[in-house]
């Protein structure tokens, strides 16, 4: 007998509704150690148009938290499947597809024809209830089995035989096996608290560039106050000295070549801000 094969779905958020789903299956298995089975979009309530989100079944039960789709890492949802129903017998253990029975009464689990006039049996518990109810135990335990299927990352069978040879019920069995929400959860906590110390780290380090920048700042001010100053005394004083009548022609012609000089004294300041 050959083993059966197991599937895993999941969603990915974010898909632009023009990219081909071809497209994006061959980039997935490009760059992830996936199998894509299938692909396919969901359309608005009450509306033809598509939307980002995309479900993807994946051959295998292991499935990453993330994957690699154009250079960017996607997070991904795990899709938990809702119990598959017969609508022939309305049984939850086989599909339509492979049921041999006749069509059976969902309320009263009965062949008949015509309005049902029986008391209500579901033909999955027995119990007093339409088998279609959603509040059918044996439809909870179902639904109880597919979730923890998907996160542990096991087959529906693998997880059937657990819980009967363990005798557990859903709850202590969550306990017993490191669910990968909680897996997940640990992992995003211990990544923001990295994200918010680098965080802090650079701006303790932007903050330190703009006191070093201001006392920069600062000191190129007064280097430029005190040469502008320095220039503004030269010139007042070759324009005294110009002016004064007992100074000698041979020193006011020298004048200008000081004027020249004493304009020129922003160019004889070194790097460090020091007279050369």
């Amino acid at each position: 007998m050959s083993p059966r094969i197991s599937y895993g779905k999941i969603y990915v958020f974010d898909i632009p509704v023009n990219t081909p789903l071809e497209e994006l299956a061959e980039e997935i298995q490009a760059k992830n150690n996936l199998d894509v089975v299938e692909m396919r979009r969901f359309l608005k309530q009450n509306s033809s148009k598509q939307t980002t989100p995309v479900l993807i079944t994946v051959l295998g039960t292991t499935i990453p938290d993330a994957i690699k789709i154009w250079f960017i890492n996607q997070k991904i949802q795990h899709f938990i499947d809702r119990p598959r129903q017969c609508t022939k017998c309305h049984s939850l253990a086989h599909s339509s597809r492979t049921c041999d029975k006749d069509n059976v009464c969902s309320r009263c689990s009965e062949i008949h024809t015509g309005p049902c006039q029986g008391p209500e049996k579901c033909i999955n518990c027995t119990g007093p209830h339409d088998a279609k109810s959603n509040l059918c135990p044996a439809y909870i335990r179902e639904k109880k089995v597919l979730e923890l299927k998907c996160r542990n990352h096991i087959t529906t069978g693998e997880t059937r035989r657990l819980i009967q040879s363990q005798n557990m019920n859903y709850s202590e069995t969550v306990k017993v096996l490191p669910a990968s929400a909680e897996l997940q959860e640990t992992v995003t906590s211990k990544f923001e608290a990295l994200i918010q110390s680098v965080n802090e780290k650079f701006e303790r380090l932007l903050q330190a560039v703009n006191e070093k920048l201001e006392t920069q700042t600062a000191t190129f001010a007064h280097m430029l106050h005190t040469t502008i100053e320095s220039i503004m005394q030269n010139m007042y004083k070759i324009i005294v000295q110009s002016l004064e009548t007992n100074t000698s022609p041979t020193r006011k012609k020298k004048l200008p070549k000081n004027l020249d000089l004493s304009s020129s004294l922003p160019m004889q300041w070194d790097a460090g801000g020091k007279n050369a």
